[in-house]
């Protein structure tokens, strides 16, 4: 009669969660990593993992993007992988975009290749920039 439902509870947590808001005047230095939703406003220099991730006019992400569903309008300078993704008038993308669902809107730059796949937050993570300068030893 009184059963405990653990997984229910924990999804209904998870979807009834605020959002992470990473700010215009904030600089993260690493990888960002959620299983709810994100918005990023300000500057990520690392990969992002999320749900659902929204990058906002003003934010610039130098790294890879993995998310369930994806809206960019701001820059995105690395691969992006997800699900359900929309590149807004304002996005400036340099990378390859690996999809199931993709919107783009008229006057988005994008500088990449474009391919579907019905499951790509299942492909492996490539090396970013970052990472390939410091092992190098080479600053960008």
């Amino acid at each position: 009669m009184f059963s405990n439902n653990n997984k229910t509870e924990t999804k209904i947590s998870k979807m009834n969660s605020m959002p992470s808001i990473i700010s215009e005047s904030l600089t993260i230095e690493g990888n960002l990593i959620s299983e709810g939703e994100v918005q990023i406003d300000g500057t990520v220099n690392g990969d992002v993992a999320a749900a659902n991730l929204t990058v906002g006019q003003s934010a610039v992400i130098n790294g890879e993007i993995d998310a369930g569903v994806l809206t960019i309008r701001g820059c995105v300078d690395g691969r992006i992988k997800g699900e359900e993704i929309s590149i807004m008038s304002t996005a400036t993308v340099r990378g390859d975009v690996i999809h199931t669902s993709l919107s783009i809107e008229p006057g988005a730059k994008i500088d990449g290749h474009l391919q579907h796949n019905d499951n790509p937050r299942d492909l492996p993570q490539t090396v970013s920039y970052l990472d390939k300068a410091e092992a190098s030893g080479t600053d960008s």
